[in-house]
């Protein structure tokens, strides 16, 4: 794997270290390991894990800077926040995810790691938003295939400060959850700042960035599901 990993590293122009590297051969087995007992995911080939999680994570690298606070919600396996977070040590991450197997599964693999500046948080984004600890604390809001985009806006607008961003990946299909949003991102004081595209193996993604512009609501985001079945 460390071969595939490094040449598929080197196409995308991204520089390593060898830790980095063993870092996510331990990752991989961690997963993998842990996917027998745990629905993490369907991808299990090595190929696939690099192609379709390591470096589609890695999207985002560039508009991650240094001692920056960057939330992850919606976690899951680990991506992108733990991908990021070994290639970009110096940033603080806090996953949060409502599967508490799956916050297990993350904090054991940051420990085998030896990642620091970095937990997994057992919480809905409902009651996580609302934690004044939390509450408007981070720079960025980062999440993977999630939601559709209405919902994800709801959950992450919260979180972040006046000034701060939210980086939602996206497939091609992005255009039409854009025009569906209008009003979620009228009502939450954002504006999408950039529109980043990036293909691996021919296969085209995006990013979308918002920033968020003013304070919103302390009744966002709402409760029992609401963002998810009657988005905005």
């Amino acid at each position: 794997m460390k071969d595939l990993l490094k040449d598929s590293l080197r196409e995308q122009k991204i520089d390593y270290s060898e830790e980095q590297i063993s870092q996510f051969v331990i990752f991989y087995d961690e997963l993998i390991s842990t996917n027998k007992n745990i629905n993490l995911t369907r991808i299990t080939s090595e190929n696939d894990f690099i192609q379709k999680h390591v470096l589609d994570s890695l999207a985002s690298r560039q508009y991650l800077k240094n001692q920056i606070k960057v939330v992850d919600i919606g976690s899951g396996a680990g991506f992108p926040s733990i991908p990021l977070k070994i290639m970009l040590p110096n940033i603080s991450f806090v996953l949060v995810d409502s599967v508490n197997k799956k916050v297990e599964f993350l904090n054991k693999t940051i420990k085998e790691l030896s990642l620091k500046n970095i937990k997994a948080i057992h919480s809905r984004i409902e009651d996580f938003a609302r934690e004044k600890e939390y509450r408007e604390n981070f720079d960025i809001c980062i999440s993977r295939a999630v939601a559709g985009l209405r919902t994800l806006l709801e959950y992450s607008a919260p979180l972040v400060k006046v000034g701060g961003k939210i980086i939602a990946y996206k497939s091609a299909n992005y255009i039409s959850e854009l025009e569906e949003a209008k009003n979620a991102i009228k009502e939450f004081n954002l504006s999408l700042c950039k529109t980043h595209k990036y293909s691996i193996n021919d296969r085209e993604n995006y990013l979308l960035i918002f920033n968020k512009n003013k304070r919103i609501g302390e009744k966002y985001p709402r409760r029992n599901n609401k963002p998810r079945n009657f988005p905005i």
